[in-house]
């Protein structure tokens, strides 16, 4: 300052309306000397206009600043970002949005934007624009809009209205997010949802996901169908309980009771729908998590009336084929026939004519005729005993349970079996034991295993003449609480093919044979959740057997039986 002469200076800062100093203006003079006060008042007004102006640029470059850091958000932001006047046509695009569809601003202004959109979809977003507009408040539409190169994807459209202090709408802002992707899946996921809604109608098996403390039931499509339920109406189990069988109410009851503890159930009962069909309905439900300290139950359930039809009907063929397999017995029994009813039947006419001759006697012999009177009514009682056991064997119903004991139901089979078994050399010993647990089973079909074990063990020594005949058979006891019946006998044995297909239907060695026997008696066994098996003895022949479970509850109980 001194080198060019200046002797004094006046510096004032020129401060910003929030205290900051941008800067200060400064008057200097060639002579000492302090500023007038007209100087100082027009230093004052200037700093005060300097520090107004220095306050707008920066303000200004501020805003540019902003402005451009808005510009690049919104031009970047992964969205199709747009506003519309409040027409509905649209006035700004981001720079997304228009390299997206590949248009110009100008030509995507106003109305000129809708050339992108897929023109399936034109109408259908137009509506929905008109009622967006017209509800004065949010709202959204799902459209297709071409990319520059021609493809077309799914847009998420949402538009929100600005307002001034009016409540007027002034303009509209909106964002389309790109859902392409979601599309895709939602439509995979209804392909697959098909495919199992398919699955189930073809298996008939229906799903659902229960919340049975809080009577909250979400089931497939499949298991409305199987209740004959209106699709989407409000399930309860009481609406459920009301179409339960009566008879299977109690079982409908006490799985219920189970799962309101959050206990995995499997049930089974039948319904009567709307319609008066009866169903057969089982599942299972399992807990899968714990809602609010209450278990959530996914289970499926299964329409299973057309294979229950199937069991019964298989039952009755096995009754039949049963019954088929009796009576082809009756040939190589009817000599054994003949014998046990000829035998009463000659005692009846030797002792009727013995009672007359008794009677004609001067005097008459009465208490004579009188005891040859009982005699005549014991043989008709062996005759009709007979009978009775043979129409029982050979009788066609249905298969029913009862308490049996095995020694009774096998020394029937025997007496029935004696003189055929006498007339072919046969030698039976029978090993009974004394205390068997009763059985739960068919008499009838028991005794009609029994008698084709027998007659197959006779059958298997009709060739054997170097050694007796002998023929062993006897209940015992059984593991696991069973009780078994052994045939053994001393006949040709088994060879390893045999083993292999004794059991197959048709399959016989005998040249007279029709192979149905041993399949009938297995299936009659399994019926009695038993099984029949074969084995080679040690020495000649071989032993046949079957094992069934004794009567529940019985425990040791025994039946006593005179042997």
């Amino acid at each position: 300052m001194l080198e060019h002469g200046l002797r004094s200076v006046c510096s004032t800062p020129i401060v910003s309306s929030t205290g900051a100093v941008w800067g200060t203006f400064a008057i200097y003079q060639l002579e000492p000397g302090r500023p007038s006060a007209l100087l100082t008042d027009l230093i004052a007004r200037f700093t005060h206009v300097a520090s107004i102006a220095i306050e707008r640029e920066i303000s200004h470059q501020r805003l540019q600043e902003r402005e451009r850091e808005l510009q690049l958000i919104i031009d970047t932001i992964p969205a199709l970002a747009w506003s519309a006047r409040p027409d509905g046509s649209a006035e700004f695009f981001n720079r997304h949005y228009l390299d997206f569809i590949g248009l110009s601003a100008e030509q995507a202004s106003g109305w000129g934007w809708t050339a992108a959109v897929h023109p399936e979809d034109v109408n259908d977003l137009a509506s929905a624009w008109q009622r967006i507009m017209a509800s004065n408040s949010q709202g959204e539409a799902e459209a297709r809009l071409r990319r520059q190169d021609g493809g077309y994807r799914w847009f998420l459209f949402r538009a929100n209205p600005l307002r001034d202090e009016h409540g007027t709408i002034v303009k509209w802002y909106g964002i389309n997010t790109d859902i392409e992707d979601r599309k895709q899946a939602e439509a995979e996921l209804r392909r697959a949802y098909d495919s199992f809604a398919e699955a189930q109608g073809l298996s008939h098996t229906g799903s659902f996901i229960t919340d049975l403390v809080g009577d909250d039931h979400n089931w497939s499509r499949e298991a409305f169908r199987i209740f004959d339920f209106e699709p989407g109406t409000k399930v309860s189990v009481q609406r459920i309980r009301d179409i339960i069988h009566p008879d299977d109410l109690p079982s409908f009851e006490s799985v219920i009771a189970r799962g309101m503890t959050g206990e995995n159930v499997t049930f089974a009962f039948r319904i009567a729908t709307v319609t008066g069909a009866v169903k057969h309905v089982r599942g299972v439900a399992h807990v899968v998590e714990h809602v609010a300290g209450r278990p959530l139950f996914v289970g499926a359930l299964q329409d299973v009336t057309d294979s229950k039809l199937a069991e019964e009907a298989l039952d009755r063929a096995r009754s039949e084929l049963a019954h088929v397999a009796r009576v082809t017995t009756v040939g190589a029994f009817t000599a054994s026939i003949a014998h046990e009813v000829n035998q009463p039947l000659s005692g009846i006419i030797t002792n009727a004519s013995t009672c007359l001759r008794m009677l004609a006697a001067e005097p008459p012999d009465v208490d004579g005729a009188r005891e040859t009177t009982r005699r005549t009514l014991r043989d008709g009682n062996r005759a009709a005993d007979v009978i009775s056991r043979l129409r029982a064997l050979f009788s066609k119903r249905e298969f029913t349970l009862e308490l049996l004991d095995i020694n009774e139901v096998t020394q029937e089979v025997i007496a029935l079996s004696l003189s055929e078994l006498q007339r072919n050399r046969v030698i039976l010993r029978s090993e009974f034991t004394s205390e068997l647990p009763p059985v739960t089973g068919d008499r009838i079909q028991l005794q009609q295993v029994i008698l084709n074990l027998l007659r197959n063990a006779s059958d298997a020594m009709m060739s054997v003449d170097d050694r007796p005949r002998q023929l062993v058979i006897g209940p015992g006891p059984e593991a696991d609480h069973r009780v078994r019946l052994t045939v053994r006998d001393a006949g040709v044995g088994l060879d390893a093919e045999s083993m292999n297909k004794l059991f197959d239907a048709f399959y016989t060695t005998k040249s007279a044979g029709m192979g149905i026997g041993l399949a009938v008696s297995r299936s009659i066994i399994e019926r009695h959740h038993g099984r029949l098996w074969a084995e080679p003895n040690d020495g000649p022949g071989a032993t046949f057997a079957f094992a069934i479970p004794a009567a529940q509850g019985t425990g040791a109980r025994a039946i006593n039986t005179k042997v």
